[in-house]
């Protein structure tokens, strides 16, 4: 019964943040090289041992992208069973995009909380499929690092993610007059490379 709430309330949000988005972007977002993004990661599982509940990591992303860079404050949860809960400033590097395709890297800092390991860090990478001109899906695979006074872990995650933000180009820039404008000029100097 829990999972159902979470991945209800996930896709309320989902929704409700692109409603919001797309009332906000009206005015003429292909001409910004800025743009808001959310990225959920309704079901990830961590390699620990134990029950299903115990292995449950959760998390919901808002931020800012500036071309291949996304920026963004993330909260999100451990386990379904107890209230471990965290919050992380991250950051996302598009490092390749081929057509419809891109890989990413990801690294963060945060806090977990009611925790004797208070201190996180993430080190993350993800494969992506641009589904539309705003969403994405993809499979996310990475480490989080807990540090405490007296003692310190890791676990290794697994899992699937969605993004809601303006589509790349195959340069790693946001779809949009700016990013257009940089990828004709780094394709005229490939081509200008080819002739000489």
């Amino acid at each position: 019964m829990a999972y159902k709430k979470i991945i209800l309330i996930t896709c309320i949000f989902f929704f409700a943040f692109k409603a919001f988005s797309q009332s906000e972007n009206t005015k003429d977002t292909s001409s910004s090289f800025s743009s808001t993004y959310a990225r959920i990661n309704p079901l990830g599982i961590s390699s620990d041992i134990g029950k299903f509940s115990t292995k449950m990591v959760q998390n919901l992303e808002i931020g800012k992208s500036f071309g291949p860079l996304d920026v963004g404050i993330a909260y999100g949860r451990f386990a379904v069973s107890d209230s471990t809960q965290f919050m992380q400033l991250r950051t996302t590097f598009d490092a390749s995009q081929i057509g419809i395709f891109s890989s990413e890297f990801a690294i963060g800092t945060g806090r977990v909380f009611n925790s004797s390991t208070p201190l996180m860090f993430e080190v993350s990478t993800t494969l992506m499929a641009q589904l539309s001109s705003n969403i994405g899906i993809g499979a996310i695979v990475g480490t989080y690092d807990f540090i405490g006074e007296n003692n310190q872990f890791n676990k290794t995650f697994y899992g699937v993610f969605l993004r809601y933000g303006l589509l790349r180009t195959e340069g790693g820039l946001l779809l949009g007059k700016i990013g257009k404008r940089l990828g004709k000029r780094a394709n005229g100097k490939k081509m200008k490379a080819r002739k000489l």
